[in-house]
């Protein structure tokens, strides 16, 4: 059954909204400052809807993975994506206080006015977020009226309290998805569900094993699956190919032995790939075949770039999850820039699996002329595979 979404809270005006959102953003590990707050952008309309109809907003999160060392962890406050909300929203957005749960935070809430916005602690500073703690959960449910859940890119965390058992503290209070969320369903059930031909997957990242259920899944939707990135490297040592100096674990082997069968037909892996000596990285070639000894495959070559893009072009429908090379360089970034600039300059709808995917689209200006660009990477993988969410079997159903 669909779920409920804001737009069916009716009148909300003086209620206290508690919103899950997913602002774990990428920081600089030594000044705490946001590298990138698409994260936060994605929330905007579901928080704007919000305060225009006169509620107020709870807004909580988890950034990062706290150590419980406080001088390590005082990057991961979240005081600066407070700071970014409010800048992005236009009105003040006040800091709860230094721990998630208690009396400061309480009276906080009472105190909220319709319009305004209170930002909670970081949900992993307090060790009960991830056990699904009753009490913990409890303590935040007390806080609102209504319940939102705007985090797609959590929703495979069935351990969170914010996700799981705070919705359901709150039942019979409503429990509703933000836009975001609803996008993200609607367009991933399309796609599985009524997708148009041909369909064409484009698969990257670094090992098979994280990705096995969803390749499964994607070889019985696709027309064609295109791999890239270290995984790559992976099928190419399986099938007998010397990949110099490129590390290949055995587990990753063995999680690829299933799919060699499709190799040929179903499955396109790179006939050229660009190498980089491991110890000067500035020493490159381009290689067909076997690499040599002390090179390591770190981007799909030229040719490959070529057929894969080709392949974009004549499909009517592409997802996309995992760069096909080391994009973070400069130099190693063609290729996953030109998967990105042929989506963009095709006529299919082309959908991005969230993750360093979306980070690198992007980077690269490419995002806007993408069909929808996931927030969620782990998550999108999850729900495509068809695994039930704890976090969603919560929010009531249309």
């Amino acid at each position: 059954m669909p779920k409920k979404t804001i737009k069916n809270l009716g009148d909300i005006q003086g209620k206290k909204v508690i919103i899950r959102v997913d602002f774990n953003v990428p920081m600089d590990k030594k000044t705490g400052v946001i590298t990138n707050d698409r994260r936060i952008r994605a929330a905007i309309p579901t928080l704007k809807y919000l305060l225009e109809a006169g509620a107020s907003v709870i807004a909580m999160s988890h950034i990062g993975r706290p150590s419980g060392d406080p001088a390590k962890d005082a990057i991961l406050k979240t005081d600066g994506v407070a700071k970014r909300l409010s800048e992005l929203l236009g009105v003040p957005v006040k800091k709860a206080g230094d721990t998630v749960v208690g009396p400061a935070v309480t009276a906080a809430a009472a105190a909220l006015q319709p319009g305004h916005v209170l930002m909670l602690e970081n949900l992993r500073f307090d060790p009960r977020e991830q056990k699904n703690d009753p009490e913990f959960a409890q303590q935040i449910a007390q806080l609102g009226d209504i319940y939102v859940n705007d985090a797609f890119g959590t929703c495979h965390n069935d351990k969170d309290a914010s996700m799981v058992a705070v919705p359901k503290a709150m039942a019979p209070k409503p429990r509703v998805v933000g836009f975001l969320v609803a996008k993200e369903l609607e367009v991933i059930d399309g796609l599985m569900a009524h997708p148009k031909r041909p369909m064409l997957a484009v698969m990257g990242g670094a090992k098979v094993s994280d990705k096995i259920a969803f390749i499964n899944v994607l070889l019985t939707k696709v027309d064609h699956l295109l791999i890239g990135g270290k995984m790559a490297y992976t099928f190419l040592k399986a099938r007998g190919v010397d990949v110099g100096s490129t590390r290949v674990a055995d587990e990753e082997l063995t999680a690829a032995g299933p799919l060699l069968q499709y190799v040929g037909n179903k499955i396109s892996l790179p006939i050229d790939y660009v190498t980089a000596k491991s110890d000067d990285l500035n020493t490159t070639q381009v290689v067909e075949g076997n690499i040599p000894v002390g090179f390591e495959g770190v981007d799909i070559g030229p040719k490959t770039l070529a057929n894969y893009s080709a392949e974009i072009a004549k499909s009517a429908t592409v997802i996309w999850n995992g760069p096909v090379g080391w994009f973070e360089q400069p130099a190693f970034s063609k290729g996953t820039r030109g998967v990105g600039e042929a989506m963009a300059n095709s006529h299919a709808v082309t959908i991005i699996g969230g993750g360093e995917t979306a980070e690198a689209i992007e980077q690269f200006g490419l995002d806007s002329k993408i069909t929808h660009v996931s927030t969620g990477g782990g998550a999108f993988l999850a729900y495509v595979e068809g695994k039930k969410f704890a976090s969603l079997a919560q929010i009531d159903e249309v």
